[in-house]
């Protein structure tokens, strides 16, 4: 996969969660699945691309993370 295929790829991987979990809060269960099933599942995938596409899917993953825990009311880890 070439670096340009991938980062698209990485976009619209972290828009399908989006889509997927929706704008409100979610609940523990969710969380769960979004955290440990979902994130777990697509860092592996782009792992097996290269360090760089893993960290840049990290990177969008984890900030989709904090927009979640800010969301719920929670603070985020830069505060």
């Amino acid at each position: 996969m070439d670096e340009k295929k991938a980062i698209y790829s990485v976009c619209n991987d972290i828009w399908s969660l989006v889509k997927k979990y929706g704008c409100a809060d979610l609940t523990d269960e969710q969380w769960e699945q979004f955290v440990n099933g979902d994130g777990y599942a697509l860092q592996e995938k782009y792992r097996k691309v290269n360090r760089d596409i893993e960290l840049l899917m990290r990177d969008m993953f984890r900030a989709v993370q904090e927009y979640y825990v800010r969301k719920k009311g929670g603070k985020s880890s830069e505060e």
